[in-house]
C-alpha cells in the first residue's frame, strides 16, 4: 500500500454537452475534470464511487485528482494499488491493516485522534472491524482502491460488498477497475450511494481535449486538426497524450488524415513508434531497458542498467509527461502506464530478447536482496532464472507458512519446474504444508511422491526432515493410523528450537493433541496442545498457535467444559495476531467457536462467524472441524425457519467430501439427514437415507472416536433410528456398550447424548421411571457446561421428557440442590418453544398474542414461516433488513418468544398461520 502522487495524463466523457466554463489545467499541463468532479462531490454526494474503463482512460489520474480535492478540504486519505497476490486475504488484510494506520495518522495529526478502540466479545465480521475504526475517526475520510480488477477472490470481494453497504457517511470510496467488481454496487446505485463513471464518461469532450493541446507550448494546432484528433483518438486519454508527444513530428502531423484507418490500439502503437523516435538515444535505451520493471526507483534502475543518474532521469520522465507516475510523495517508486510500456516492453523483445531477459534477471536479485520477494518471485521466472527462484519462495516461504498465506506459496509453486523444487528439500516440505492445508489433491499428489523419496533417502537427516507434514497430509487425508505411525517417529520435545523447525513441532504437537481426544486420553491430549503452544510461540507462528487453541477447546467441550471452552474461543479471537487472520487455523477456530455457540442458543453469533468464513471453512478447514461447523450451521437454519437453506449447508458439505475423497465426511452428513427426517417423523424416508449409508466399519484404531463424532456419527445415528423403528432393546444394548468406553474415556459430551437416546428407548418401551431417571442424569451433566441444544436436536419426545423433569424438580425450594437442574430445564424448554408446565408444542393448548399483530407483522410472520430470510423478506415488501428486523422484534414481544422457531411454533398455535 503506497500513497500516490500527481501524475501527468487525464480522463473525460466525450459525449457529454459542450460546457461553457472554462477548462482548468493542473500540474504538467493535466486538464481537470471539472465536470466529474462536480458530479463526485455534488449532491446526493455518493460514497462509493467507481472508475470502470480498459487502460489508457485515465482513471488514476482522474482518482488522483480527486484525492487532490479531498486533501483541499482537509480529508483524511488512503491509496492502495491491488495486484494479483492481493487475493491472498491474509496479503490483502495487512495492507489494509497499513491503510487505516495511515488515515488515523492523518486524523490524529489534525487534532482529531481516534478514540478506544471497542471491545466485543466473539469475534465481529471482518467489515465491523474495518468500519468501527472509520467510524471513530473525525471529519472526512477517503479510501483509493486502484487496478480493482485484480481481486477476485469471492471471501474478500463479499468483505468489500458488506463494507460499502455500512461505509459510515463521512467516509468515500473510490474505486479503479478495468471491469464492473461483483460488489453489489447495483443496489447502492439505485440508493444513491454510488456513481459509476465508464470509459465513455471518462473519455475527453473536445473542449478538454483543446485545452490539453494548449497547454503544451509552442503546439499550435487548428480547428480541423483538433477535430481530426479528437474523432481520431475517441477521446481516449491515453492516445491525447501520445498525439501531443508525438506532433513534434512532422510526418505524424501530415499523417492524421491517412490514419483514419487505425483501430485504437493500432493508432496507440503508431503514436508511441513517434514519440519514442524524438527521444535522445539515452532517453530511448532507458525506456525501452526499464519497461520490464512492474514499478521502479533509482536504486533499482542503477543496479539493472549500471548507472548512477537513474533517479534524475525517473524525475525528467515524469515531468515531461512520458506515461510515468510516482507512486509515493517521496518520488522513490514509480510505474509505467500499462499501454506505454506494453509497448518498449514488445519492441525490446523483438530487437533484444536477451537483454529483457538480463533486465528481468538483474531486477530479481536486486528486489530478493531488498526482501521485495513478490517482484523478486515476478521477475526471477519471467528471467527464467528459476533456480534462484526456488530460491527466493524456499527463503520466503518459511514465514509465509507459518502466517498461514498458503495461497502465495501455492501461487508461485504452479509457476516453477518441479525439478527445481525437489532439489531444494526445505521447499519441498513448505510447499507441502501448504498444498495439503489447501487441499489440493491433485497438485499434493506430485509432492508427496518427493515426500516419499526423501523419506526413502540413505541419509538419516534428510529421511526425517519430512516426517511431520507428511504425518499431517495423512491426518488431512483422514488416514488416523497413517498419521499416528509417521508422527511417533518423531521427538516433539525439542525445547530449544526456533524458527519453521519450531513450527513444525509445534504442528506435530498439535497432530498428537488431535489423536489424543480421539483415542479418549484428554490428559495426555492437554500436555501435547499446550507444547503445541509454546512451539508456536517461539515460531510466532500464529497458523499453528491457531491450531492449538481450537483443539484445546474441542478437547474441553468432548469432557463437557463448554463454558469453559467458549472463554478460550472468545480470548483467542481477541488476540491480535488472529484479528485480521482469514488462514485456515482461523477457519478452524471459527468452526469450532460455531459449535461451541450453537450449543448454547447463541444462534445468531454463530451464524454471522460461520458465514463469514464460509469459504474457508468450505475450501480450507480439516475434515472434523468442517463437520462441526456445517452440521451446526445446517440446525441454525432450521431452528431459524430455514429447512431448505439447512439443505443447502448438508449439500455443500457432501460436495465437498466427494471432491476430498472423505467418506466419513459423507456419512456424518447422511446421518444428520437421517436425524432431520426422524425429528420430522419421516420415518420412511429416514431409512432410505440410512440405507444408502455403508455398513463398512471405518479404518481407524480400536475404540478411537474423532471429535466430531462425539455426539454425532455411525453409532448415534443407528440408536436413533433404532428408537424410531421401534427396537428399543437394541437401541439400549448399543447404547450401553457406547456409554461404557464414553465413561472409561472421559467423554462427558458424548455420556449426555446417549443419556437423552437411552431415555427415549426406556420410553418406546413404558419404562417411564427408567426414562425420566436418564433424562435426570442427562441434564445433571449437561447443566454445568449449558449444553442446551442437544436437548432440542433430539425433537419433540426428548423436549417431553425434559417437560417431566423440569416439573419433578421445579416445587423443590432453596438449598435443595435442584436449582441448576431447574434453571437449565426451563431454558431449553424456553428456546424451543415448549411451556414449563405443558407443552404447547406437544399437546396443542391454545393462547393469544400479547397484543394484536398488525397487517405488515402478519405479513412478515407468514413470510417467516416461509423459510424467508430478513434479506428476502426486505425484498419482497420493499423495506430495509434494519425494518425487518424491528417488526421482527415487534413480534417476538407480542408472541412472548424469544426465536423464530418459537414464533412459527405460537404462530402456528394461534391460528395465525
Amino acid at each position: 500500500m503506497q500513497p500516490v502522487s500527481e501524475p501527468p495524463t487525464v480522463a473525460a466523457r466525450p459525449d457529454a454537452p459542450e460546457s461553457s466554463a472554462p477548462v482548468l489545467l493542473g500540474p504538467n499541463g493535466t486538464v481537470l475534470r471539472t465536470d466529474i468532479l462536480q458530479r463526485v462531490f455534488g449532491e446526493p454526494r455518493p460514497r462509493v464511487v467507481l472508475l470502470q474503463g480498459p487502460a489508457g482512460h485515465g482513471k488514476t489520474t482522474l482518482m488522483q485528482q480527486i484525492r487532490a480535492r479531498m486533501d483541499e478540504r482537509d480529508a483524511a486519505t488512503g491509496w492502495v494499488s491491488l495486484e494479483e497476490g492481493d487475493n491472498d486475504t491474509s496479503r490483502l488484510f495487512g495492507h489494509l491493516q497499513t491503510l487505516l494506520q495511515s488515515v488515523e495518522a492523518q486524523s490524529a495529526n489534525s487534532g482529531a485522534a481516534p478514540s478506544a478502540p471497542k471491545v466485543k466479545a466473539g469475534r465481529a465480521p471482518r467489515s465491523d472491524w474495518m468500519v468501527d475504526r472509520l467510524d471513530r475517526l473525525e471529519g472526512e475520510v477517503a479510501l483509493f482502491f486502484d487496478e480493482f480488477q485484480t481481486l477476485h477472490n469471492r471471501s474478500i470481494l463479499d468483505f468489500f460488498r458488506t463494507l460499502l453497504e455500512r461505509l459510515p457517511e463521512r467516509v468515500t470510496v473510490v474505486i479503479g477497475s478495468r471491469t464492473i467488481p461483483e460488489i453489489g454496487l447495483a443496489r447502492l446505485v439505485v440508493n444513491h450511494h454510488a456513481l459509476v463513471l465508464r470509459a465513455q464518461d471518462l473519455r475527453f469532450s473536445l473542449q478538454e481535449a483543446t485545452a490539453f493541446f494548449a497547454s503544451t507550448e509552442g503546439l499550435a494546432l487548428s480547428r480541423q486538426e483538433l477535430e481530426q484528433i479528437h474523432g481520431r483518438s475517441e477521446g481516449w486519454p491515453a492516445a491525447l497524450q501520445l498525439y501531443r508527444l508525438s506532433l513534434a513530428s512532422p510526418s505524424v502531423r501530415q499523417s492524421l488524415t491517412d490514419i483514419a484507418s487505425f483501430r485504437p490500439r493500432e493508432l496507440a502503437d503508431y503514436l508511441a513508434d513517434n514519440v519514442l523516435g524524438l527521444q535522445s538515444e539515452d532517453v530511448q535505451g532507458f525506456l525501452r531497458d526499464t519497461a520490464p520493471l512492474r514499478r521502479l526507483c533509482g536504486p533499482l534502475c542503477d543496479a539493472v542498467l549500471e548507472r548512477d543518474d537513474a533517479q534524475r532521469m525517473l524525475l525528467h520522465l515524469e515531468r515531461a509527461g512520458m506515461f510515468l507516475r510516482s507512486l509515493d510523495s517521496d518520488n522513490y517508486w514509480f510505474k509505467y502506464h500499462t499501454l506505454f510500456s506494453g509497448f518498449l516492453a514488445e519492441q525490446q523483445r523483438e530487437q533484444a530478447p536477451e537483454r529483457v531477459q538480463a533486465v528481468h534477471r538483474h531486477a530479481a536479485r536486486w528486489f530478493a536482496d531488498n526482501a521485495h520477494y513478490d517482484d523478486a518471485m515476478h521477475h526471477a521466472i519471467a528471467g527464467r532464472d528459476f533456480a534462484h527462484a526456488a530460491e527466493v519462495l524456499d527463503h520466503w516461504a518459511t514465514r509465509l507458512v507459518m502466517d498461514g498465506d498458503l495461497m502465495t506459496v501455492e501461487r508461485w509453486y504452479d509457476r516453477l519446474p518441479l525439478d527445481e523444487i525437489e532439489a531444494r528439500p526445505d521447499l519441498v516440505v513448505k510447499v507441502a504444508y501448504s498444498l495439503a492445508f489447501l487441499r489440493r489433491r491433485q497438485k499434493l499428489g506430485q509432492v508427496q511422491a518427493m515426500l516419499e523419496r526423501q523419506a526413502a533417502s540413505k541419509d538419516p537427516g534428510l529421511a526425517a526432515r519430512p516426517s511431520v507434514v507428511r504425518s499431517m497430509i495423512l491426518i488431512i487425508q483422514d488416514d488416523v493410523s497413517g498419521a499416528r505411525d509417521v508422527i511417533e517417529t518423531v521427538d516433539l520435545h525439542a525445547g530449544d528450537a526456533t524458527g519453521f523447525r519450531a513450527f513444525e513441532l509445534g504442528a506435530g504437537a498439535n497432530l498428537v493433541g488431535y489423536l489424543g481426544i480421539a483415542a479418549g486420553e484428554c490428559e495426555r491430549a492437554h500436555e501435547y496442545l499446550s507444547l503445541a503452544r509454546a512451539h508456536s510461540d517461539r515460531a510466532g507462528a500464529a497458523f499453528s498457535w491457531g491450531y492449538s487453541v481450537s483443539t484445546a477447546g474441542v478437547n474441553l467441550m468432548v469432557q463437557g467444559l463448554l463454558q469453559e471452552a467458549l472463554e478460550k474461543f472468545r480470548q483467542c479471537i481477541a488476540e491480535p495476531r488472529i484479528t485480521l487472520d482469514e488462514s485456515v487455523a482461523s477457519a478452524v477456530l471459527v468452526a469450532c467457536h460455531v459449535q461451541a455457540l450453537y450449543e448454547t442458543n447463541a444462534l445468531d453469533e454463530a451464524r454471522a462467524q460461520f458465514e463469514q468464513f464460509r469459504d474457508v471453512i468450505r475450501n480450507a478447514a480439516l475434515l472434523d472441524y468442517m463437520a462441526l461447523a456445517y452440521i451446526a450451521q445446517a440446525r441454525i437454519h432450521d431452528a431459524q425457519g430455514e429447512p431448505a437453506l439447512a439443505q443447502e449447508r448438508l449439500d455443500e458439505a457432501e460436495s465437498v467430501a466427494h471432491a476430498s475423497n472423505w467418506p466419513r465426511l459423507l456419512r456424518l452428513i447422511n446421518w444428520e439427514r437421517v436425524r432431520r427426517a426422524l425429528v420430522r417423523r419421516e420415518l420412511d424416508r429416514a431409512q432410505s437415507i440410512a440405507s444408502r449409508i455403508s455398513a463398512a466399519p471405518l479404518s481407524r484404531p480400536e475404540g478411537w472416536l474423532p471429535f466430531c463424532e462425539d455426539a454425532e456419527g455411525d453409532i448415534i445415528g443407528q440408536i436413533r433410528l433404532d428408537i424410531a423403528e421401534g427396537s428399543a432393546e437394541r437401541a439400549l444394548s448399543r447404547t450401553g456398550e457406547a456409554m461404557t468406553a464414553a465413561i472409561a474415556q472421559g467423554r462427558v459430551r458424548r455420556q449426555i447424548k446417549l443419556l437423552i437416546l437411552e431415555a427415549l428407548a426406556h420410553r418406546v418401551l413404558g419404562a417411564e421411571k427408567l426414562s425420566r431417571r436418564a433424562m435426570q442424569k442427562a441434564v445433571a451433566r449437561a447443566a454445568p457446561g449449558g449444553f442446551l441444544r442437544t436437548f432440542v436436536d433430539e425433537g419433540a419426545e426428548a423436549l417431553a421428557l425434559v417437560r417431566d423433569v423440569h416439573a419433578a424438580v421445579s416445587d423443590a425450594g432453596a438449598g435443595s440442590g435442584f436449582e441448576q437442574v431447574r434453571d437449565f430445564t426451563q431454558r431449553v424448554l424456553a428456546i424451543s418453544g415448549v411451556e414449563c408446565g405443558t407443552s404447547s408444542v406437544l399437546e396443542g393448548a391454545h393462547f393469544q398474542p400479547l397484543e394484536p399483530l398488525t397487517d405488515r407483522e402478519q405479513q412478515i410472520l407468514t413470510l417467516v414461516a416461509q423459510g424467508a430470510s430478513n434479506r428476502r423478506i426486505s425484498d419482497a415488501i420493499f423495506v430495509s433488513e434494519n425494518t425487518v428486523k424491528f417488526h421482527l422484534k415487534n413480534i417476538y414481544s407480542k408472541l412472548a418468544v424469544g426465536s423464530r422457531a418459537q414464533a412459527i411454533n405460537a404462530a402456528h398455535q394461534m391460528g395465525l398461520i
